[in-house]
């Protein structure tokens, strides 16, 4: 009995450094790490192992929050500084719809590497009509997939 709660009390120590350590450094972390938006408004999502094998990826954590346009401003920008000297990609598109006009803004870049792995941001923002609040995800990944447009093609697959 004392080896089983002494294992289950070294997991549940090692779970939040292992997600630490996977975005330390970069400027994003402080949003992961709930010190930007609380992160009982956000929801998140980690994956690690074989599901993400195809993608040639590692590890997977994203946070999904609907923040002021301001905040969803800053948010790009600590993933814009994060990608900065590396490949990114962006799109902005509008589009009149039933439930009227649909605002989406995506940026997609590659950050410096952790230890052998690759890094990626992916930060997406979707609104309607003149609505001040935005929906933002942003996604961290890492793995041996060598590069953005790599990744980008795998994800379409």
């Amino acid at each position: 009995m004392k080896r089983i709660l002494l294992c289950l009390l070294v997991i549940s120590f090692q779970l939040p450094f292992s997600s630490i350590a996977a975005q330390t450094g970069l400027k994003i972390n402080d949003l992961f790490e709930g010190r930007i938006i609380p992160q009982e408004k956000m929801v998140e999502t980690r994956v690690r192992g074989k599901t993400l094998a195809k993608y040639q990826l590692t590890y997977y954590r994203s946070v999904r929050l609907t923040v002021t346009e301001q905040e969803a401003e800053r948010l790009l920008q600590l993933v814009e500084a994060d990608g900065k000297g590396h490949f990114a990609s962006g799109s902005d598109s509008s589009q009149k719809t039933v439930f009227g006009k649909e605002h989406n803004v995506t940026f997609k870049t590659q950050v410096r590497k952790q230890a052998d792995k690759n890094c990626f941001l992916c930060y997406q923002a979707h609104w309607r009509g003149d609505t001040k609040e935005r929906e933002v995800t942003v996604i961290y990944m890492e793995g041996p997939v060598r590069s953005l447009e790599q990744l980008e093609e795998l994800l379409r697959n």
